[in-house]
């Protein structure tokens, strides 16, 4: 199953309903099918975050988020993405957005979101709050039992 191909498919498509249909479809596959080509599925996951920040439709956008999320979830790739625009769009995102990119940069496992992370801990909404000490305990537990070589750096 070409994955990336299925990622341009998406993003060239102008139906919304269509385009909502094959990022369901995407997101099942990426959440139910192993044996994918983890190079495909990380390129695929980069270029629907440019496309998810850029959605202007919010029903769109949380779909986006959810495909890259079971992507994340299901093929631990999150280390291999550089979730920095996904930061910087903390404060755009709706709230129910913030549990996908929370979860996301959680597994990231990359200690450098956590400043931004603990800002959402504090956050006066208790769920918001929660997701974002589950993703700083993920993020804990990953550089804590990372590989010595990963620790380099």
């Amino acid at each position: 199953m070409d994955i990336l191909k299925r990622a341009k498919d998406i993003l060239v498509e102008h139906d919304p309903q269509e385009k909502d249909n094959l990022l369901e479809q995407l997101s099942d596959v990426l959440e139910y099918h192993h044996g994918l080509n983890e190079a495909d599925i990380i390129e695929g996951v980069r270029l629907l975050l440019v496309a998810a920040l850029q959605e202007a439709d919010k029903d769109m956008k949380q779909t986006f988020l959810r495909a890259i999320e079971n992507a994340v979830v299901h093929h631990n790739i999150g280390d291999c993405i550089d979730w920095d625009a996904l930061v910087a769009s903390l404060s755009s995102l709706e709230k129910w957005d913030l549990e996908y990119a929370l979860n996301v940069l959680g597994l990231s496992g990359q200690a450098r979101y956590l400043p931004v992370i603990n800002e959402y801990a504090q956050h006066a909404d208790p769920e918001i709050s929660e997701w974002a000490q589950e993703a700083i305990r993920e993020i804990e537990y990953r550089v804590a039992h990372a590989a010595p070589a990963q620790k380099v750096g």
